[in-house]
């Protein structure tokens, strides 16, 4: 239900949906032949950070509350550099961190990625794409 929630977003924002034959940590992928954007997306039910994601351009798409975020999984490791969340056990043990109930500062810092209709969606390059 969320993968499709999550596509429906995409379409409405121009975007067409691939899905993988085989899941090696891609659950779809975004592509935007007119904008020339391509998401490589991994699906979570909540603000969540891993190991295996690092350095692959992997896009998570993750709700807070009731709106989607769609946020390069590397520039969510960034934040979590910010927020002091690799200093935990949970990351330095496993590799791994969620988050089901993120600070309002976490949140504002989620912000300029919230991806639904009329929102923004960030290019490679980090600049805004409407």
């Amino acid at each position: 239900m969320n993968r499709n929630a999550v596509i429906s977003l995409g379409l409405a924002r121009g975007f067409n949906a691939f899905l993988p034959v085989y899941d090696d940590g891609i659950d779809f992928i975004l592509h935007s032949e007119a904008e020339g954007l391509l998401r490589k997306v991994q699906l979570k039910s909540r603000w969540t950070i891993d190991h295996k994601y690092t350095g692959r351009d992997i896009w998570i798409a993750f709700p807070i509350q009731a709106e989607w975020y769609l946020m390069p999984h590397d520039t969510m490791l960034e934040l979590a550099r910010r927020f002091g969340i690799t200093d935990t056990g949970s990351w330095r043990d496993r590799g791994i961190y969620s988050k089901p109930r993120p600070s309002k500062e976490l949140i504002a810092a989620c912000a300029p990625w919230q991806f639904g209709p009329g929102r923004c969606c960030r290019g490679r390059d980090g600049t805004v794409r409407n």
